[in-house]
C-alpha cells in the first residue's frame, strides 16, 4: 500500500471548470475581447494562470501591457468569487477521509496560485490535506517536478511509497518527471483519451475506483 497520494486540484479534486471560465470572461470583456465558452476552458487550464491568460487572449493582443491588464482583471474577480460554482467531484470527501483513517499521507500540488489554491482547499477540505501547494513566486510550475520532490522530503516518503493523481497530460508529465507512478482521473478536464495518450500508469472512472487502487 502507498504511504502519500499527491493530489492535482482544479480537474481532480474540485471541479473549478466555471469559475475560471467565468473570471477570464470578465477580464477579456472588460478590456473588450471575446469571449469563450466555459466548455473551450478544458483545454486553456493546467498550465498556470500565466499560460491560461496566454491562451485566452487573440494572437495579436499579448502584448505585456494588455496581458497585465487582463490578469489583473482576472485576479481581482477570482478572488471574489472563486467559490461560485466550484464544488468537490463525487466521493471526494469521502475518498479523502477513508485515506485518511487507513493514516496516509495526502498532499495537494497545483498550478493555480498559490493564495487561491490554500484558500479554496482550507474553505472545501478543511484539515483532510495535510500540505497544500500551489504555483509560488520562483517557483517553476508542474510538469517540472520540484515540488513533488518537496513533497516527499516533508512526509519522508520514497518515489515507490508515493503516487500522483491528475486530470491532464501535464499531471502525467509531473508524475513522470518525480519518477513516480501516476493515476488519471477520467472525470476531469481532459478525460480518458488524453491520460491513454501520455502514458498514465492507471486510469479510473469513480472516486471508488481511484479509492481501491490506491489501497491495493
Amino acid at each position: 500500500m502507498y504511504k502519500a497520494v499527491i493530489f492535482d486540484l482544479d480537474g481532480t479534486l474540485l471541479d473549478t471548470l466555471e469559475d475560471l471560465a467565468n473570471a477570464c470572461n470578465y477580464a477579456l470583456d472588460k478590456c473588450g475581447f471575446p469571449i469563450h465558452q466555459v466548455e473551450k476552458y478544458r483545454g486553456f487550464v493546467g498550465d498556470g494562470r500565466y499560460k491560461l491568460i496566454e491562451r485566452i487572449l487573440p494572437v495579436n493582443s499579448k502584448i505585456p501591457e494588455i496581458f497585465n491588464k487582463v490578469l489583473g482583471l482576472y485576479d481581482e474577480y477570482y478572488e471574489k468569487h472563486m467559490m461560485d460554482m466550484t464544488k468537490p467531484y463525487d466521493g471526494i470527501i469521502n475518498l479523502l477521509d477513508s485515506l485518511n483513517e487507513k493514516g496516509l499521507k495526502l498532499a495537494v500540488v497545483s498550478n493555480k496560485p498559490h493564495e487561491f489554491t490554500t484558500e479554496v482547499v482550507k474553505i472545501i477540505f478543511e484539515d483532510k490535506l495535510r500540505l497544500v501547494y500551489g504555483h509560488r513566486v520562483d517557483f517553476p510550475t508542474k510538469p517540472n517536478p520540484a515540488t513533488v520532490f518537496e513533497v516527499l522530503k516533508n512526509f519522508n516518503v520514497t518515489k515507490e511509497e508515493c503516487i500522483y493523481v491528475g486530470d491532464s497530460n501535464v499531471d502525467i508529465i509531473t508524475a513522470k518527471n518525480a519518477g513516480i507512478k501516476s493515476i488519471g482521473v477520467a472525470w476531469g478536464f481532459r478525460g480518458k483519451e488524453e491520460l491513454e495518450a501520455e502514458g498514465a500508469d492507471f486510469i479510473v472512472f469513480t472516486a471508488e475506483e481511484l479509492e481501491k487502487l490506491i489501497l491495493s
